[in-house]
């Protein structure tokens, strides 16, 4: 049951960068650049500190996720108006009317 919570979380993770990208976060390839190699440098970065400790691992995930939380909130509210006019992605509409949208 932990593994399909864990599977879950990705899942989300993922429709979230998906629609992030679907509202403009793709267009600039430095943009596209940095997000790859700092994936790829916390994927690394986080398997060598699972080897050390993997609950430190994990506490150290969940303190970057609830970095994540925070700035999307920080884009949702510089941009609420803007966002208010524009209608939603596509991959937003899939997900959250989709039937997998927590994959329980």
């Amino acid at each position: 049951d932990t593994r399909r919570v864990h599977f879950a979380e990705e899942w989300n993770e993922v429709q979230h960068l998906k629609i992030m990208e679907a509202l403009g976060g793709d267009k600039s390839w430095i943009d596209r650049f940095l997000g790859r190699h700092a994936a790829l440098f916390y994927l690394v970065i986080l398997n060598h500190i699972w080897l050390i400790s993997p609950s430190f691992a994990y506490n150290f995930s969940e303190l970057i996720e609830f970095h994540a939380v925070d700035t999307y909130g920080e884009f949702v509210d510089a941009n609420e108006e803007l966002l208010k006019t524009l209608p939603p992605p596509q991959e937003a509409v899939d997900y959250y009317k989709g039937e997998d949208m927590y994959l329980f």
